[in-house]
């Protein structure tokens, strides 16, 4: 086994062009259309685009003394009631005011707050 010996030297200077901001090279702006999954014709699935909205919302309204009549709750497993409350799916769930306490009842179910469901379906 032989060692190869290299030789490299690094040149150090000033610049001499100067740069102006014009000769910059800058992106190109976003496409409005983005590809995506559609009908195309006939019931038939193809790749369509789709428009991108960049809206924002600018104001939000809140309600003063606004009946709540729903509640957020979290179940770690599938839960059925028969009778009315009905049943509770893996996750979040949105049910009637009138029925929390019941499924609070219930191992496996908490309440869950609005920060965190709105992560959730973030």
């Amino acid at each position: 086994m032989s060692k190869e010996v290299s030789n490299i030297k690094t040149i150090i200077g000033k610049m001499t062009e100067d740069v102006s901001k014009e000769e910059v090279v800058q992106t190109p702006e976003s496409a409005k259309n983005v590809p995506t999954l559609g009908f195309v014709g006939d019931g038939v699935m193809g790749s369509t685009t789709t428009e991108i909205n960049d809206e924002k919302i600018e104001d939000v309204i809140l309600v003063e003394n606004f009946p709540i009549t729903k509640v957020a709750l979290f179940s770690t497993r599938n839960m059925y009631a028969e009778g009315g409350p009905g049943k509770l799916n893996i996750g979040y769930n949105i049910v009637s005011k009138k029925h929390v306490d019941f499924w609070l009842s219930l191992r496996g179910v908490r309440l869950a707050t609005p920060e965190e469901v709105a992560e959730a379906f973030r």
